[in-house]
């Protein structure tokens, strides 16, 4: 870090608008006293709630985000060395430490990471905000914009084809998402779920042992522990396969390689399909959310018909992999739903 600083020196952050608006634009100027060279550089706005639990030698801080968003920079020379400037759109529904009235407090952060002269660059800034609607003075070229989001989608594109296995068959799609993915996120709430299974079955033994108030801890630590450790179980063993053939879907789910159960119904439309975020995670500051894809279908029982949504795609890493696996699934019921329609013509 020391290293670091050493050797870019300040880089003073400029605010524009000099209170950022949550509800209008947080923008800004980033000064490098290093002269600029092609690099690739990705910038973060978060907003943050920092709050501690516990008190006296017991007390931790916790920092949850509550909001983040992600951008490439607009990355130029000027005459002392390079300067970054950013603009975000902000939601006018986010807090601000002016309108939070929870516990803790709220900031709103820029954090800027990637390699300068083939050295780590990692920085954060932190911006004053206050509610309304002022725009910063800073344009970004429609160029720059247009080239960052082709870079998103070309970025998500890449990410979807590595997570889920999908192929194109004659009648339709055929999509895995197979097991063993997320074992990161699996294996920590694995851990995290055998300890306090661990903690839970120790209170319990010393509650046995005439401590009476662990009654009321024990069952809480085990019940807590145990579940978490059967979803990370639960997580690690999971595999969805899904197949569109003409307008049917069908989709199997297994455990571990035993299918629990199947389903089947029919898919016509893209506005059947939702995108939902179905877990979330933090790491170095990031969060990352993991999405499945469901479709509305009626299925049909014992009971008569039913209107559920079931699960297509699953643990899905990031919303924007997930976009583009809706975009992907759209892509495929459009071509479907035209190949019918040609041969419904054609009779």
């Amino acid at each position: 870090m020391r290293k670091s600083f050493l050797y870019f020196g300040p880089t003073p952050l400029t605010p524009s608008p000099l209170m950022g608006q949550v509800g209008g634009q947080i923008g800004g100027r980033i000064a490098i006293n290093k002269p600029w060279q092609e690099r690739n550089l990705d910038i973060t706005l978060s907003c943050l709630h920092t709050y501690s639990t516990g008190s006296g030698d017991n007390s931790r801080s916790h920092t949850d985000i509550v909001w983040q968003a992600h951008d490439k920079p607009l990355d130029r020379a000027n005459s002392s060395g390079s300067v970054l400037e950013f603009v975000f759109d902000v939601p006018a529904n986010k807090p601000t430490e002016d309108t939070h009235n929870g516990r803790g407090s709220i900031t709103w952060q820029v954090t800027v990471k990637g390699i300068i002269a083939d050295q780590e660059f990692n920085r954060s800034w932190k911006i004053p905000t206050q509610v309304g609607s002022e725009h910063s003075s800073i344009i970004i070229p429609n160029t720059h914009k247009e080239a960052a989001h082709s870079a998103k989608l070309k970025q998500a594109e890449s990410s979807i084809e590595q997570q889920i296995h999908t192929q194109k068959t004659a009648l339709g799609l055929d999509i895995v998402s197979d097991q063993g993915r997320n074992k990161s996120m699996s294996i920590m709430m694995t851990l995290f779920g055998a300890v306090f299974t661990a903690v839970g079955c120790f209170l319990f033994f010393q509650a046995v042992q005439g401590e009476a108030m662990l009654w009321l801890m024990a069952p809480i630590f085990f019940a807590v522990g145990a579940l978490i450790l059967c979803y990370g179980i639960f997580l690690l063993g999971r595999k969805l396969e899904c197949k569109i053939i003409d307008d049917q879907v069908h989709t199997r789910r297994s455990f571990f390689g035993k299918v629990i159960y199947t389903r089947q119904g029919k898919l016509t439309s893209p506005d059947q399909l939702i995108l939902k975020s179905t877990m979330t995670s933090t790491h170095n500051g990031i969060k990352t959310e993991y999405m499945g894809v469901y479709a509305k279908i009626n299925i049909n029982d014992q009971n008569g018909s039913l209107k559920k949504e079931i699960k297509l795609v699953e643990g899905i890493e990031g919303r924007p992999a997930g976009e583009a696996m809706m975009r992907k699934l759209t892509d495929a019921l459009i071509v479907n739903n035209n190949n019918l329609k040609g041969e419904l013509e054609a009779l």
